[in-house]
């Protein structure tokens, strides 16, 4: 299946998690389902990882830290976030105002997303689908 948008991918909480869970490349994986993308991180992903690795202990802690540390070092654009207060609710205004794809592993974010007419990556047989 082929993204029919401008091939931007806004990440969430869970595949950034899921990048050091599953060792996988992200860029390399939605690269291979939708070919090349600009990869964002909306800031209420940010401040969640940031949340998550404040109050969390062990692989929790630690999972949210690497990907804290990979969303700087990887270079991906952080945009500013349209709802502070509920990030399903800011990713599904924000894939609206970019035109974007999601990629989650979060299946009732998926299913306002479905709903919102979203397109959505997510975790399918071992790798990232466009669903």
């Amino acid at each position: 299946m082929e993204l029919s948008r401008n091939r931007i991918v806004i990440l969430d909480t869970s595949v950034l998690i899921s990048i050091f869970e599953k060792k996988i490349d992200i860029r390399d994986e939605i690269s291979a389902e939708i070919g090349k993308a600009k990869l964002l991180v909306p800031r209420s992903v940010l401040r969640e990882l940031k949340k998550l690795y404040s109050l969390s202990k062990g692989s929790k802690r630690r999972l949210a830290k690497a990907a804290i540390d990979y969303i700087y070092s990887a270079g991906f654009k952080i945009v500013e976030s349209e709802d502070e207060e509920d990030v399903d609710e800011d990713l599904i205004i924000l894939a609206k105002n970019f035109d974007a794809a999601v990629a989650t592993l979060d299946k009732e974010l998926i299913n306002k997303l479905r709903k919102e007419g979203i397109e959505i990556i997510t975790w399918k047989n071992k790798r990232f689908k466009l669903v």
